[in-house]
């Protein structure tokens, strides 16, 4: 068999891209890719931040080779307390990664999490992404927007298991609106 123009999506990020407290194979990822009909690479890692995504950014996403990377962390920096400015920067740097191996880099804006301390940095990590994004023409996922009950401004009841990451319900979700934003790229 000849595959030609086979689309591959390397989804590079913490415990919400890898499926925790699931597998792999019950991630946002892996439910999008199976609908797309694209191969898929879950490079998400349990409890990573966004410094540890960009030091493992060429083993874990480079030597794929993929048409398309996922960028998509902040929670873990959030609850270290890190600066807005650090976790940006750390986002621009893979963008810049992915770019100079000719991988079209997409941002993942991460999801809400019911801990109000973190999700305040959280937030204004994710308001920073999706301008740096807009400003430089770059795609993005908002997944925030699919999992935020507006009137608590945490995750929707029945789409999350403790606070921070998704149940099956969830990571369903999740999955369509990368389905929809996906369609739009490939």
């Amino acid at each position: 068999m000849i595959v030609i123009n086979a689309v591959k999506i390397v989804a590079i990020g913490d415990s919400v891209t890898y499926g925790f407290p699931y597998s792999p194979e019950q991630s946002w990822l892996y439910f999008t890719a199976k609908e797309l009909a694209i191969e898929q690479v879950n490079s998400g890692v349990n409890g990573d931040t966004t410094s540890g995504m960009l030091s493992r950014f060429a083993s874990d996403v480079c030597r794929h080779k993929p048409s398309y990377v996922i960028i998509m962390g902040g929670t873990n920096d959030a609850y270290e307390g890190l600066e807005v400015s650090q976790v940006v920067g750390n986002i621009k740097k893979m963008v810049q990664l992915a770019r100079d191996n000719q991988i079209t880099p997409i941002i993942g804006l991460p999801i809400p999490c019911n801990d109000w301390s973190a999700e305040i940095l959280l937030g204004e990590c994710r308001e920073a992404m999706q301008e740096y994004a807009v400003n430089n023409g770059l795609n993005y996922i908002d997944f925030y927007a699919a999992m935020v009950d507006e009137e608590t401004a945490e995750i929707k009841s029945g789409l999350h298991c403790d606070g921070v990451h998704p149940n099956e319900a969830g990571y369903r979700a999740m999955a369509d609106v990368a389905i929809k934003a996906l369609q739009n790229l490939l």
